[in-house]
């Protein structure tokens, strides 16, 4: 692991068809005082919960449906809107809306 942690996020497809992106690097050691949330130990739990995501069978197209990529300290998860919640779901949309992402 290197000295950040770094999470990078796209969310792909709905209506429009339009991208947003967002990246997030986040310190090893947690700085002194409380985060809120902590956005350190809610990547590790987003990133156990991807790793568990098993899709049996090819679910068929949403019309309009968001696609979420999501990369996490290199590790790359593709996971359809309807499957991303939790800690994984709140990580991605707090990537993606930070100041400074792009569309």
């Amino acid at each position: 692991m290197s000295e950040a942690l770094r999470i990078r996020v796209v969310r792909s497809g709905g209506v429009a068809g339009m991208s947003r992106r967002g990246v997030l690097d986040l310190p090893v050691q947690e700085p002194s005082g409380q985060q809120d949330p902590d956005w350190f130990t809610m990547a590790h739990q987003a990133l156990n919960q991807l790793r568990s995501i098993q899709e049996p069978a090819p679910a068929p197209e949403v019309r309009d449906a968001f696609i979420w990529s999501l990369n996490i300290d290199g590790e790359d998860h593709v996971v359809p809107d309807r499957l991303l919640v939790g800690p994984a779901r709140t990580l991605a949309e707090h990537v993606i809306t930070l100041r400074g992402a792009r569309s």
